[in-house]
């Protein structure tokens, strides 16, 4: 069977180049795959093909990433990375071992495709990564996921499993190169009852076209604190999932977004609410100059069966550019009674009156520029999960402000 993919227009069936299983994966040693794996991949890969392949109303990509040579992903596992973070220990495990292992099988359960593109990833990956976190370890550092832009059509799976009771902490971080790339990963999660996991996503995709999808579900009395750092890349789409099915679950996410050029950054978080007693907090605040351009659509869900939940969603944006761009869809689904739930959006400019006031004290316009931005970043930079996630920031905001 031949399998084929338009690559000038993704809604289009026909000039197309074929797109198959072997020619995504190569031939790369490893593991030897199980069946349902092989099987597995050729459905997925069947129902990517037959999707709606769109990346929403507002973003349209113009790389065409299916002519590009797919590549391997690259984990780069630093353990130590940032010490001084007691109880935080991981274990990493690349994916084709989880899989190959006779808990195989709980794997299966985990990995729940939330788009198609997630079905492009679970097809066609080459190299993915496992971090579990197991009943009674313990650690005295965050450890961090890097991943460098081989350039190139690059696959990258990557499975998050916290055992009952623990603490767990990961840093995710990407890199650009100078080669075009189109990076498609997705993130699955599983937080078992009464955990909690904190994770910083550093985005520095300089060169990147990245999809990213991340989907995480929670059990009782979980907890999972998301801080997201969105600096640099010239096209993203981000689609965040969390699931809240269990009782006294709690959400919280940050996201701090620069925009620069002509980048785009396309956000979207979508939060389930599905039991009683939860709680979810999402917090967006983007700078964009140049002529970029952010979206961000927010929905939370409040099921019927969300009696005396909370939900809060807000989203901020300061446009340092008359070229740039902003767009801002915060909304809320409640369906329960007894909650307590709103919203924010506010889009603005940088205030003359205090621009003229910072250089009248001996600023320059760069330096009373910097300032503002960084006052108005502030309050979002006290909800960080890790005490070295703003003074890792600061470098990169100047510079990128500086721009």
């Amino acid at each position: 069977m031949t399998l084929t993919l338009a690559k000038a227009d993704l809604s289009a069936r026909d000039g197309a180049d074929a797109l198959t299983v072997e020619s995504l994966r190569g031939d790369l040693p490893g593991h030897p795959e199980p069946e349902w794996l092989a099987t597995a991949r050729r459905a997925r890969l069947v129902e990517f093909l037959e999707s709606d392949r769109s990346f929403g109303r507002y973003s349209r990509l113009k790389l065409d990433w299916a002519s590009l040579p797919p590549e391997a992903a690259r984990f780069e596992v630093l353990e130590n990375a940032h010490p001084g973070a007691e109880g935080l220990s991981a274990r990493f495990a690349p994916l084709s071992e989880a899989i190959a292992a006779p808990t195989g099988e709980e794997w299966r359960k985990l990995v729940r495709p939330q788009c198609p593109w997630d079905k492009l990833v679970l097809a066609g990956w080459r190299e993915g990564m496992t971090v579990t976190w197991p009943s009674g370890s313990k650690g005295d550092s965050v450890p961090e996921l890097v991943m460098p832009s081989p350039g190139g059509l690059v696959l990258d799976p990557i499975l998050l499993d916290v055992a009952a009771q623990q603490e767990a902490g990961l840093a995710l971080r990407w890199t650009g190169g100078h080669l075009p790339a189109f990076h498609a990963t997705s993130i699955y999660g599983r937080v078992a009852d009464g955990s909690t996991l904190r994770l910083f996503l550093l985005h520095e995709g300089e060169g990147i076209h990245h999809h990213l999808s991340g989907h995480i579900e929670l059990g009782r009395d979980a907890s999972v604190e998301i801080f997201c750092a969105w600096m640099g890349g010239p096209w993203s789409v981000v689609r965040l999932s969390g699931d809240l099915d269990n009782q006294g679950a709690q959400w919280r996410e940050s996201h701090v977004i620069l925009t620069s050029g002509k980048e785009h950054l396309d956000l979207d978080s979508q939060i389930r609410q599905r039991s009683h007693h939860t709680h979810c907090d999402v917090q967006v605040k983007t700078v964009a100059t140049g002529n970029s351009r952010a979206v961000f659509t927010g929905n939370i869900l409040m099921d019927l069966e969300a009696k005396q939940s909370e939900a809060y969603l807000s989203d901020h944006v300061l446009l340092l550019s008359r070229g740039a761009r902003a767009d801002s869809i915060p909304g809320l689904e409640i369906k329960a009674a007894d909650v307590k739930a709103s919203h924010a959006a506010t889009v603005g400019q940088v205030d003359e009156e205090q621009m003229f006031y910072l250089q009248s004290r001996g600023l320059s316009e760069e330096a009373a520029k910097r300032l503002i931005v960084v006052g108005f970043l502030e309050s979002l930079m006290d909800r960080a999960p890790f005490s070295f996630v703003p003074e890792a920031l600061d470098a990169i905001l100047e510079g990128r402000i500086a721009s």
